[in-house]
Formats: structure tokens, C-alpha cells, sequence
């Protein structure tokens, strides 16, 4: 089955998706993050398929990879070393990105477009900004994004939820200390569920269902 892209996903968001994420926290607590939990809810909503729990006709699809990305992406925490930040290249942003930018410098729209952005080359209707390496918008001192709040779409999937060119398994970017630690976490958290004797059943639909819009919170970030 092939991998569905999740910044394309973010469009097509079903109404159950709606009426379930209302119903939870846009940022997640501690708790949400703790790895031991969020293993448990991966391993509950990768032990069925979406097609068996969301009958929903305009339900999203997501595979298992595609929920290892939300997992990875719920645990991961920024190590603050600016790698992404001055090495990457392009650094993709869609209009509704610069148009919150353009609102947070309060400054006009067309104004933003023309001093921090490009057409994107390869990609119709993307934007790229235009002074990368490192990003105009990369404080050096504070070690920090000066825009963080309406930072554009590519950093806020980076370094999980974009596919990053391979759809069938997520891919480590080794630059990223904070990638790398996230998935050795992981690892061991799963480990550690598996090994419970007291790890609950995870083939009842609704605890499934339930496991994957756990998940799927990971998605509001985007």
C-alpha cells in the first residue's frame, strides 16, 4: 500500500477526524510524550489497518510507517543544534505560511513575498525563502527561530512527518542529534511495552481507533 504524504493528508482530514481531535489537546502534556505511552498506542493502532476501523467513506488512510512518523514525532525534542536551520536547503514554505508570517512582522503580504521568498523550481504553487544557509530567520545568539509561532510548513514536519524520499520507511536524518536519539527511545520503549506480560489486547476496534487518533494529534502540529 502506498504511503500517503501527510502534509497532503492535513487537507484531506475526514469529519471524524475533526469531531476527534476537538475532543483533544492541541499541545500535548508530558504525559502525552512519555515514550512507554505512546509505544503502547503504536503498537494498539498499527495491530489493525485503517480500512478495518474507519469505515467513513471520507476517512484519511494511513499506513503503519505513517504512524511510526507521528510517534517519532511525538517524543522527539529539539536539541537546539541549529542544523536544520543553517544547512537546510531549499526551505519550503506554501502561501497560508507566508501570509502568517507577513501577519506576525506585521508587515503587507506582498511586501514578505518579494523581501523573503521565491518560487519554488520544482514544485508549482511552493515558495521557497530566499536567504538560506543559515535561514535570515535563525537567531544565532539565542540559538533559536525568530518566527517560531508561524515557522513554515517543511520545519514544522522536519524531522519525521515528511517523507523525506522514501515512503516505506522513515528515514533518520543522522545530522539531527535529536532524530537520532528519538528513534533509539522509541526502540527501547517498544521493547519495554512488548515485554510486559500485563500489555493489554490490542485487537478490540474501538481501543484501536481510539490508539490511532492518539497519534494523529501529532498531526495538529502541521
Amino acid at each position: 500500500m502506498r504511503t500517503i504524504s501527510l502534509d497532503m493528508i492535513i487537507i484531506r482530514k475526514g469529519k471524524i477526524e475533526k469531531d476527534v481531535y476537538a475532543t483533544m489537546k492541541t499541545e500535548m502534556t508530558k504525559l502525552e510524550r512519555d515514550p512507554r505511552k505512546v509505544a503502547l498506542q503504536l503498537l494498539s493502532a498499527t495491530s489493525l489497518p485503517d480500512g478495518q476501523v474507519f469505515t467513513e467513506l471520507d476517512a484519511p488512510r494511513y499506513t503503519t510507517v505513517d504512524y511510526y512518523r507521528m510517534a517519532c514525532h511525538m517524543i522527539f525534542q529539539c536539541q537546539r543544534c541549529a542544523n536544520c536551520c543553517t544547512t537546510g536547503d531549499p526551505i519550503r514554505l506554501k502561501p497560508e505560511d507566508a501570509a502568517a508570517i507577513a501577519k506576525s512582522l506585521k508587515i503587507p503580504l506582498n511586501k514578505a513575498l518579494k523581501k523573503y521568498t521565491i518560487q519554488d523550481p520544482k514544485k508549482p504553487g511552493v515558495l521557497d525563502f530566499k536567504h538560506i544557509l543559515p535561514c535570515k530567520f535563525y537567531d544565532l545568539s539565542a540559538k533559536g527561530c525568530k518566527i517560531y509561532a508561524v515557522r513554515p510548513w517543511s520545519c514544522r514536519i522536519f524531522p519525521f512527518l515528511g517523507i523525506y524520499g522514501s515512503e516505506d520507511k522513515i528515514k533518520v536524518n543522522e545530522s539531527c542529534p535529536g532524530s537520532v536519539e528519538t528513534m533509539k527511545i522509541l526502540k527501547e520503549a517498544i521493547e519495554a511495552v512488548r515485554a510486559d506480560a500485563k500489555m493489554p489486547r490490542a485487537d478490540d476496534p474501538a481501543k484501536v481507533r481510539s490508539a490511532k487518533a492518539f497519534l494523529r494529534v501529532a498531526l495538529d502540529s502541521i
